[in-house]
């Protein structure tokens, strides 16, 4: 809401609609904890963030992911000038969480 209200004060489209709407859709999928547009510029790219859900497609998949992907695709269907591709990023797997270290300087 921010990116946006300070795009429409400066007039430059920062959080487009068109991306505001695809946000809002996917934020109301189960298991999506943020969706929004990083950086400022707008129409590029779109962020989500998500808890992982019970795996599909042999664990190369999984419900939430696959749900986020399948949205994209139906409204990247209702417009022809629109094209939506997903490019999955995954936190690697890193010990259990938060480390926390004491350093003798």
């Amino acid at each position: 809401q921010n990116l946006k209200g300070m795009g429409k004060s400066a007039g430059v489209p920062i959080e487009p609609d068109e991306q505001t709407a695809v946000a809002d859709a996917t934020m109301k999928l189960p298991g999506v904890i943020a969706a929004g547009v990083p950086g400022a510029g707008g129409y590029d790219a779109l962020f989500v963030i998500y808890v992982k859900g019970p795996e599909t497609s042999g664990g190369s998949s999984d419900q939430v992911r696959d749900r986020i992907g399948n949205l994209w695709r139906e409204l990247s269907n209702r417009n022809d000038e629109t094209v939506m591709c997903p490019l999955s990023v995954r936190a690697a797997g890193f010990g259990d969480g938060l480390c926390a270290t004491k350093l003798d300087w």
